[in-house]
């Protein structure tokens, strides 16, 4: 059954009409608005500050949370579908999610589609990452770095982390991954039975892959879809979050037998009764706020 607290969410996404049809940018204006105005009262937080990532021919936006004393750092990169969202969408959820884990939180915005196609949000995502341990300093980092997203960031994060190691390059501590989007799938068993009628559909997502992608040759690049590499070792220990009513389950619990016969570190956990999206409707629903506070407990011992 799906959690009752999302029964309200539900409905109303059923009233909103086709999304699809709506201009990107209209569409973009309106989730980005709605997403702010719902989140509730400001949960306090020690330190905010706010950063500018220098990188080529472009600044991107960041923004630290701090609540504890551990050094350790969590890079985290925001969903949205590569359409939307933004530091101050996910405000209230990165002070959550260090309030819960003590550890930093770095939210970084990444360019957004249909301005900015593939490769220009993973390259945002790979290239802050490393500016980002080059300037540890800056941030008052003296542990470990790790990355984490939801959705279309749980992709950034799980694409950026392959590119790591195909690069050699320093590897993240961890890969937090909330409900990643890892490649195009229509006939998973999930995405069939819940493709409709649990606030993102599949056509949705089918809708947002369109806007990020250049072509049809983008999907099977591995920076872009993540699922199609033959070879998943050698990557960082993983935890992956998928939710028992979202299109995208059965590709990411595949995608986490996947790293474990590769000989990664990884572990799985369903969110019963959740739908897509439900990390940051922990305002909202007990269940979600549940998991949250969990993984948020457990990436410490990762960092």
């Amino acid at each position: 059954m799906v959690d009752p607290d999302f029964k309200t969410l539900i409905e109303m996404s059923k009233n909103a009409g086709d999304m699809t049809k709506i201009n990107p940018a209209m569409l973009r204006n309106f989730l980005d608005e709605t997403s702010i105005s719902s989140q509730g009262k400001k949960i306090d937080i020690k330190e905010i500050r706010d950063y500018k990532i220098k990188l080529s021919g472009r600044t991107l936006n960041a923004r630290m949370y701090s609540d504890g004393k551990s050094k350790s750092a969590l890079i985290y990169y925001h969903g949205g579908g590569f359409l939307f969202g933004s530091i101050e969408t996910y405000d209230n959820f990165c002070r959550f999610l260090s309030k819960e884990s003590g550890i930093k939180i770095i939210s970084v915005e990444y360019r957004l589609a249909p301005e900015n196609k593939f490769p220009d949000a993973f390259n945002d995502a790979y290239d802050s990452f490393h500016y980002i341990l080059a300037n540890r300093d800056k941030f008052g980092i003296e542990g470990k770095i790790g990355v984490g997203g939801d959705s279309a960031g749980a992709n950034l994060s799980a694409s950026l982390c392959l590119k790591c190691r195909d690069m050699k390059t320093e590897m993240p501590a961890v890969q937090i991954l909330f409900y990643p989007s890892l490649a195009p799938d229509n006939f998973s068993r999930s995405f069939i039975e819940y493709g409709e009628d649990y606030v993102i559909t599949g056509e949705m997502f089918k809708y947002f892959g369109s806007l990020y992608s250049r072509d049809m040759r983008d999907f099977i690049d591995p920076y872009f879809s993540p699922a199609v590499v033959d070879d998943l070792s050698r990557l960082p220990p993983a935890l992956l979050i998928s939710n028992e009513y979202d299109p995208l389950r059965d590709p990411e619990e595949s995608y986490v037998k996947r790293l474990r016969q590769a000989g990664v570190a990884a572990v799985g956990i369903r969110g019963i009764g959740m739908i897509h999206g439900s990390a940051t409707d922990f305002e909202i629903s007990d269940g979600a706020k549940t998991i949250v506070k969990m993984v948020a407990r457990i990436i410490p011992d990762y960092l």
